[in-house]
């Protein structure tokens, strides 16, 4: 039965105010039991969250915030994902909470008597009543009982995955005026009426004190959900909206924004380049296009070609094609995937090249020295197209950045993501220099254009996506990287381990499988696609077979005809699960079985 409010005789302020104006934001100013106490009553109260799985980030709201002493606990456990909503009815709590935490939502509300647009603003994951239970505040049992089913009832809806909470039971000791004890029958029956069997509780947070948990568990399909190829997770709205009060502040929205300039630093420092060397782009097309310009230049009559790999992405040949180069498609090594320096250090075409762009097939390394010595050896500029290779770059940065500018996709599919975006980085501060200019119509400090360039800057929106996504880094790449163990797990149980292709041997973002040939790359496409299994063959059959480069020159192309079109990119997300991993690698062993084909 659901309690009217009006039989709570006083505002739930009551219950946090006067022992914060007495000893402020201590444990005793919280009417908390001493420190050790309240840190066991915080790991209690936070059980199903630290089991939750860590993608997508949860979002946590706490009701009695006070002054965001759980917020300190948390982040003390390394729980930085976590997005935070603070609620309480204490004006001088929350002024505390603010300060110490500017950047996290903080609400002041009496949740049994707000509108229900305000609890909205309360919606979560997890719901986490701290202490609103326990103390009279001259309340009588009535009272608080209505004051807790009330609160309970009220927030259900907006939990998304359960509540925990925390009371007083009988062996708190001799009954005191100031502390309300509630039927544990009663609560367990309340619990059951929301939540049905999903309820629990959990004895001596505290001595005398209780902390109980309703969970809503999760959703049985009716049929298993389809897999999609990729599926990306970037940072939700509440994690973007620190950022975009930023740019709503200061109005300003593009042409090197100051998010814009704070990401490229961030990302610098945790590539271990310098401030000048590297630059973001509005994407990785954007971003290599910005490099050969730098470089190379636009293409003349005497140097009118590229030469790049025909086992890549169609955005290598429309970068070039953007700077005025015909793409001349060269054959891949058979081992590395990629092109071969020494062997291109001798292809009859290089007199009439203007630059060459090798590509990180599917985030693979390209060191730095080969093609250092290559475009020393021939004069011919060198770019690397490095889409996915952002892991890599972090890996290993001695051999994969360098004085060859390399550039980066951000797009959502690849491991860091800014929406779309890029970046074009180099151990070369004049390099990257003159590729800022040419993102920027060939401006620098002043409104003259001096160099061939574009309109090809990154927005202050997807900078800022940017920024919340590197918050998220270590556990989106710690996800992606235990989905790739689970991938190789599988493979190899099934007997597949030479076929899958998984990180650390190409950006996490991608496993792969790699057929005996086309054929059966796409006999197994179509036997995913029957359960529901999205496959994908990322460079399609190679440019030499995109309708957009038929008439392109291209050399001989056998490793490539046999490689591109059997290479299948199987599904990938940072929360897929053991289930889902194990469900695309069944799903491939019983289509290789004889009776399948």
């Amino acid at each position: 039965m659901k309690l009217a409010a009006s039989a709570v005789h006083r505002p739930v302020l009551a219950v946090g105010e006067e022992p914060f104006r007495r000893q402020g934001a201590t444990a005793a100013g919280e009417a908390a039991d001493g420190e050790a106490a309240r840190q066991r009553r915080f790991a209690l109260l936070t059980q199903s969250l630290r089991a939750a799985p860590p993608l997508p980030p949860p979002v946590v709201c706490e009701l009695g915030c006070g002054t965001g002493e759980l917020l300190v606990w948390l982040r003390e456990q390394g729980r930085d994902d976590i997005r935070y909503i603070g609620s309480d009815a204490s004006p001088p709590a929350l002024a505390t909470a603010r300060a110490r935490f500017p950047h996290e939502p903080w609400v002041e509300l009496d949740p049994l008597h707000a509108s229900e647009e305000a609890l909205d603003a309360l919606s979560c994951d997890f719901l986490i009543v701290n202490d609103l239970f326990t103390d009279r505040c001259g309340r009588d049992d009535d009272a608080m009982w209505a004051l807790m089913a009330g609160v309970l009832q009220r927030m259900w809806p907006r939990a998304r995955r359960g509540i925990a909470f925390n009371v007083l039971h009988g062996s708190a000791g001799p009954a005191r005026d100031d502390r309300f004890l509630p039927s544990m029958d009663g609560t367990a029956r309340l619990l059951g009426s929301l939540a049905g069997a999903s309820v629990r509780m959990q004895v001596e947070g505290a001595p005398g004190e209780s902390a109980w948990e309703a969970v809503k568990p999760d959703p049985v399909p009716s049929r298993p959900p389809r897999l999609m190829a990729y599926r990306p997770l970037l940072p939700d709205a509440s994690r973007l909206e620190p950022w975009l009060r930023q740019i709503d502040s200061g109005r300003w929205y593009s042409n090197h924004g100051p998010l814009a300039a704070e990401l490229e630093q961030r990302l610098g420092r945790r590539l271990g380049v310098g401030p000048e060397e590297l630059v973001c782009a509005a994407s990785g097309t954007a971003a290599l296009a910005a490099g050969i310009l730098a470089t190379a230049g636009r293409a003349t009559p005497e140097r009118p070609l590229a030469l790049c790999p025909a086992n890549t992405f169609v955005g290598t040949a429309s970068a070039l094609q953007m700077c005025g180069y015909e793409p001349w498609l060269v054959d891949v090594d058979e081992a590395t995937w990629q092109l071969d320096p020494l062997a291109l250090a001798r292809h009859p075409m290089l007199a009439r090249a203007g630059v060459v762009v090798p590509v990180s097939a599917y985030g693979r390394a390209v060191p730095q020295a080969p093609w250092e010595a290559f475009r020393g050896a021939t004069g011919v500029p060198v770019v690397i197209d490095g889409a996915a290779a952002f892991e890599v770059l972090l890996r290993e940065p001695a051999a994969t950045l360098g004085s060859v500018p390399v550039a980066l996709s951000f797009h959502a599919t690849k491991v860091f993501a800014t929406g779309e975006g890029g970046a074009l980085v180099a151990r070369d501060p004049a390099l990257v220099r003159a590729a800022f200019e040419a993102l920027n119509f060939g401006f620098l400090m002043t409104r003259e254009s001096r160099r061939p360039s574009m309109n090809g800057k990154m927005s202050e929106h997807h900078a800022a996506v940017g920024l919340a996504s590197l918050e998220m880094w270590p556990r989106h790449s710690g996800a992606l990287h235990a989905v790739a163990a689970r991938y190789r797990a599988e493979f190899a149980a099934a007997g597949l381990a030479d076929r899958g292709v998984t990180h650390p041997a190409v950006a996490s973002s991608y496993v792969l499988f790699h057929a005996a040939d086309g054929a059966q790359a796409a006999r197994l496409s179509s036997a995913l696609a029957v359960q529901g299994i999205e496959s994908r063959l990322w460079y399609g059959r190679g440019l030499q077979h995109q309708p957009a480069f038929l008439a392109l020159p291209q050399d001989p192309l056998p490793v490539t005809e046999r490689l591109a079109p059997a290479v299948l990119g199987l599904p990938v997300a940072p929360d897929m699960t053991s289930h889902d991993v194990a469900r695309v690698v069944a799903a491939i062993v019983q289509a290789l079985t004889p009776a399948a084909a």
